[in-house]
């Protein structure tokens, strides 16, 4: 039975204070969706119109400004984001890409590749590196010393960018696994590092492709930013690596596998997870602010790693982790619930989920910076001034 709730166009514009040729607008950008009504007449979704002005209402108007989320700013061929099937690469389902594809494929998919620019040989070693960094520290520091290697570095011919954009991926696998770069496919370099073999590749190949790319997702649009001042292939890859470390975007892996990695059985899963909620913590990995239901990429990961690792205690466990969450925290799992319980289940070494990230949305930081290059102007948005004026 259908219950959703449908507005008029003259509804729809009173609740969200505009006129009807502002909510048609929003209609166009994919923001509220409507649907045949009576006659010539639209619907339009009710929890689309009351789910946009709540977001509106949480973009803080004070010292940081009013928030950028929500709207659209400019326009890409790269991904589309479906709230049914998730990420869509050029036309193609990212979860369909992820059981069939390899990053690489993907990646000439995503850069609007000729010819395949990961025929060239792997590049060389990275300097030396301080002891002790993370792997995302260690991949800023090695991305700055790239025109040690590439005497062509600076480049920014539409002729070698792809050249560069697969050397530069091999490279960053590399110095992200502490390992030798290779020409072998990136999901098994990752396996021989982390001592994965069999069927469970295919959960770290799934890993990278539903992680290539998310649309104007923070650090890509960073990566736009970069690239439209003419800044270097991988000085553009540092920038969006930067807004990438944080702890609400590319780190956030981490902050799920601080809690399940605290569930030892089935019957930790309940008490721990209350208590939580009972002392007012929110629980990373559950809930996604783009979907309005669920988020096919989590679905997508868990169900390969529900098929490949079957055996293992977290995977066995997973169900009721998931039911539990979802039963208290009222929202399914997102992305990076699906990678930590592949770090967990797999029992990778730290960090791994957040790599695999990295790897993989190195693709799209590439893809982003390619079609950004080949745009006109220089990304310069205007800030509403809101402090003191002179008298």
């Amino acid at each position: 039975m259908n219950d959703r709730i449908y507005l008029s166009a003259r509804e729809a514009a009173a609740e969200l204070g505009v006129q009807p040729a502002t909510l048609y607008a929003y209609v166009s950008r994919g923001l509220i969706r409507s649907v045949p009504g009576p006659g010539k007449q639209k619907r339009y979704d009710a929890e689309d119109v009351r789910r946009f002005l709540a977001q509106k209402a949480e973009e803080p108007v004070g010292e940081g400004g009013k928030g950028l989320s929500g709207a659209p700013v400019l326009s890409t061929r790269l991904t589309m984001i479906s709230d049914e099937v998730g990420p869509i690469y050029r036309g193609q389902s990212a979860t369909v890409l992820a059981r069939s594809s390899s990053l690489e494929a993907v990646a000439t998919l995503l850069w609007g590749c000729e010819s395949d620019p990961f025929h060239e040989a792997a590049p060389e070693a990275a300097p030396n590196l301080p002891e002790g960094l993370d792997p995302l520290s260690r991949l800023t520091m090695a991305l700055a010393a790239w025109p040690l290697l590439d005497r062509a570095a600076y480049t920014l011919s539409p002729n070698l960018l792809s050249k560069k954009g697969a050397a530069l991926l091999r490279y960053g696998t590399a110095v992200l696994l502490g390992q030798a770069a290779s020409n072998m496919p990136i999901h098994s370099q990752i396996a021989n590092a982390w001592g994965v073999s069999g069927p469970k590749t295919a959960i770290l190949r799934a890993a990278l492709i539903l992680s290539a790319d998310h649309e104007l997702n923070t650090s890509a649009f960073t990566v736009r930013c970069a690239a439209s001042t003419r800044a270097p292939l991988h000085a553009a890859l540092i920038s969006g690596l930067g807004a990438f470390s944080g702890p609400r975007h590319g780190a956030s892996p981490d902050r799920v596998v601080a809690w399940i990695s605290s569930l030892q059985s089935r019957d930790d899963v309940e008490p721990v997870l209350s208590a939580r909620l009972a002392r007012g913590e929110p629980l990373p990995g559950i809930g996604h602010g783009v979907y309005k239901h669920r988020d096919p990429r989590a679905d997508c990961l868990l169900a390969v790693l529900q098929e490949n690792a079957a055996e293992t205690p977290f995977v066995v466990m997973l169900p009721k982790v998931i039911e539990v969450a979802e039963s208290l925290y009222g929202d399914p799992p997102n992305v990076d619930f699906a990678l930590a319980a592949v770090q967990q289940a797999l029992e990778l070494p730290e960090h791994a989920a957040k790599t695999l990230f990295c790897i993989g949305r190195m693709v799209g930081w590439i893809a982003h910076a390619l079609e950004q290059y080949a745009a006109p102007d220089k990304i310069r948005p205007r800030a509403t001034y809101i402090g003191e004026r002179p008298s």
